[in-house]
């Protein structure tokens, strides 16, 4: 059973969220949104899930993950657990997320929206010992550390969940951000500093500026069956969006076509591509209080994107690179035995050695490189919601991750550095009546790094180091709305 009920609406609301000045189509969205609500009672329910339907397109413009590639929680109240919380879902936006079958517990007409602002604390350093490339040079020792200057990244979501009371069915509809990763890091100039930033060759040992962007929207209608009554399942196919812009793009063979003998990596600008998949869950709520669920999404199947780039000449090239979402396996427990107290812990295994455009590294015959390399990883989390007084519980979580980038994978990573570790997090809610609860919350990335050697087709080269560090920083805030 759910310890924390979730609220009904009775009246018009009127919200004025403002997006921190990144625009206006996330106040768009929420003010529009809020219409939804007000004209419910006079289109009728059925017209109600169509006109939320057409905005869930609009409200993910763009998604960002915290530390990399796969966001560890969707909402405030996801968040300030750490992504715990799949068993016994607050919101409905948690379920969605990680518990397709977990919605069936979310009485009534439940509408959740968020909007979580990250800001990504990165620095790219690297050194080149004298020598380090023979006769190349250099004739003295290049060092210095260069901050990305990405961020802030906004990422709004909308969570719609009608179950019945007393009902077997549930259905879900939901749009919100599942991944991403961007950096901006400034070209060196020739007379020194930072070697990996410094020009193409023969200008210089290294890249230029480095700078890359990807966001992935995923848009889920849900639907959830409760089996008995202690057992639900669910399943959702997964429809996404994904965008991605990489400069200078290393996953295509560089070209010399000025014919100098150097050829360069190229700019690969920004592409959209489609992909699908599926979720699918089962989950246990006993008598006692203690509950269980487990989900299996599958790998997100992307066409390639296609970059219109240009060779050295200005002539036009096409630049192609798969890129695919994960599979996700999750399960979770949860104790609710306590009155006013929620404890929860996940774990999930997140497959990307087996995933086009992660699974494969190093250089191709032509100077291409394969993929990110990165390695299938375990994420744990822990949290805990107590409720202080009636309609305010307080929360906090803590999750664990595995880092996907090796050390020797670092010069592969400079424009993913998805390295973060451990996430802390805290949050608030407070229910305004009996049928609208509000919610706050932060979580840190705390910092880590990974160093390795630069390499280049022909193998590591000594006396070199490049190194990638990251912290996060995220603010969230949201409302849950029951409608009548």
């Amino acid at each position: 059973m759910r310890t924390i009920p979730v609220p009904r609406q009775t009246g018009p609301l009127h919200v004025n969220w403002d997006d921190g000045g990144r625009g206006t189509r996330g106040q768009y969205v929420l003010t529009e949104l809020v219409k939804v609500m007000e004209y419910k009672r006079v289109l009728g329910l059925q017209s109600a899930y169509l006109a939320l339907a057409m905005l869930v397109v609009l409200a993910v413009p763009h998604a960002w993950a915290q530390s990399g590639h796969v966001l560890n929680g969707v909402g405030p109240v996801d968040q300030a657990m750490s992504g715990a919380g799949m068993a016994m879902p607050q919101d409905a936006l948690t379920a969605l997320h990680w518990s397709p079958a977990g919605i069936v517990d979310i009485p009534g007409n439940n509408l959740a929206l968020s909007l979580q602002v990250m800001q990504p604390a990165g620095t790219l350093s690297s050194t080149v010992n004298a020598g380090a490339f023979g006769d190349f040079g250099p004739a003295g020792t290049l060092s210095g550390a260069t901050d990305s200057d990405a961020g802030p990244f906004p990422i709004p979501a909308v969570g719609f969940v009608h179950a019945p009371d007393g009902g077997r069915w549930a259905v879900g509809l939901s749009a919100f951000g599942v991944g991403g990763f961007g950096v901006d890091y400034e070209a060196t100039g020739s007379g020194g500093g930072n070697p990996v930033l410094m020009a193409q060759p023969p200008m210089g040992y290294g890249f230029g500026a480095i700078s890359s962007e990807f966001a992935l929207m995923q848009v889920s209608p849900t639907f959830a069956y409760r089996v008995s009554n202690t057992v639900s399942i669910g399943f959702s196919p997964t429809f996404n969006y994904a965008s991605l812009k990489v400069a200078p793009f290393p996953a295509a063979s560089p070209d010399d076509a000025d014919g100098n003998g150097f050829p360069t990596y190229e700019d690969a600008p920004k592409d959209w591509a489609p992909g699908f998949g599926v979720q699918a869950g089962v989950a246990y709520h006993g008598p006692t209080g203690f509950s269980a669920a487990a989900s299996f999404k599958s790998a997100q199947q992307f066409q390639d994107f296609e970059f219109d780039s240009q060779d050295e000449l200005g002539n036009a090239r096409m630049l192609t690179f798969n890129l695919d979402y994960p599979m996700i396996v999750s399960a979770g427990v949860a104790y609710g035995g306590i009155d006013g107290l929620v404890l929860a812990a996940d774990v999930r295994y997140i497959d990307f050695e087996n995933t086009d455009g992660f699974s494969e590294s190093g250089y191709d015959n032509t100077g291409a490189v394969q993929g990110f390399g990165w390695t299938s990883i375990l994420v744990g989390a822990v949290g805990i919601q107590y409720e202080v007084a009636p309609g305010v519980p307080l929360r906090a979580g803590y999750s664990y991750s595995e880092n996907p980038i090796a050390d020797e994978m670092t010069f592969f990573n400079t424009p993913a550095p998805a390295i973060i570790q451990h996430h802390i997090s805290g949050g608030v809610g407070y229910e305004v009546g009996q049928n609208v609860a509000l919610a706050v919350a932060v979580q840190y990335g705390l910092k880590n790094e990974v160093t390795g050697e630069w390499i280049n087709p022909l193998g590591h080269v000594p006396g070199t180091s490049v190194s990638s560090e990251l912290s996060t920083l995220t603010i969230i805030a949201g409302v849950s709305i029951g409608l009548n």
